[in-house]
């Protein structure tokens, strides 16, 4: 009987925990989302500040297949932006906007336009994803030809060995560059796009979600950086 209720204690004493734990999914994009580091990133530093009662997983996989189980429905959290017109609500991590733009080798004029049919004819390399995505097709609608990648840094080394003319990139990395690599670059006056860290949640999720917090502030890697300031442009 003592063993029966010492098993009893240690199943309930467990349970809370077990149901505290979420699985999120992410795909490669360090320093934010990175299975190289053991607690999964920057992202997730700030998300386990943010929810400190709560336990997450990373579960890392290719930007394609995240965007494959985003549209099935095969997800509760997760670090990867969901899909134009899915259903999706959004937890605003933090207070730092991260300024997503392209990036090329270097040239006296600036790198900028006002519409992306002025790159036409031109390769850029963009992390995979479906290829209805939006956010793609944009590119091949203005006449570009899209390189996909698994990773930024693949992006970037197509672009240093002259494969492809443009690359998406952000800030934070672009400025966390070494400067001999930096020197040899461009990072556009426009931006594709402009976000804080954001957790997107399954509304249709079974589990229950956290609820929102309050921004958090980033570790200090993630202050302002010394790219020079520019007004925000959008497509």
């Amino acid at each position: 009987m003592r063993h029966w209720l010492w098993f009893c204690l240690c199943i309930f004493s467990v349970a809370p925990l077990a149901a505290t734990r979420f699985d999120v999914l992410a795909v490669e994009y360090p320093p934010f989302t990175t299975s190289k580091m053991a607690d999964g990133g920057l992202a997730f530093q700030v998300l386990r500040q943010a929810f400190p009662d709560y336990r997450f997983k990373p579960m890392f996989v290719p930007p394609k297949r995240a965007y494959t189980m985003m549209q099935q429905g095969h997800w509760c959290l997760s670090f990867y932006p969901s899909p134009a017109g899915m259903p999706s609500n959004k937890i605003v991590l933090s207070e730092h906007q991260i300024v997503i733009g392209v990036i090329r080798l270097r040239q006296d004029s600036p790198l900028k336009w006002q519409q992306l049919s002025e790159f036409s004819g031109l390769r850029v390399a963009l992390l995979r994803s479906g290829d209805n995505s939006p956010f793609a097709t944009q590119f091949t609608q203005a006449g570009l030809q899209i390189t996909y990648t698994e990773t930024t840094q693949q992006s970037l080394d197509l672009l240093l060995r002259k494969r492809v003319d443009l690359a998406m990139y952000d800030d934070y990395n672009f400025n966390k560059l070494p400067t001999k690599t930096r020197d040899l670059l461009q990072f556009s006056d426009n931006h594709l796009l402009q976000t804080p860290v954001t957790l997107f949640t399954n509304p249709s999720c079974n589990d229950p979600l956290p609820k929102a917090v309050s921004p958090q502030t980033l570790p200090p890697a993630l202050g302002p950086t010394n790219r020079r300031q520019q007004q925000p442009h959008s497509l």
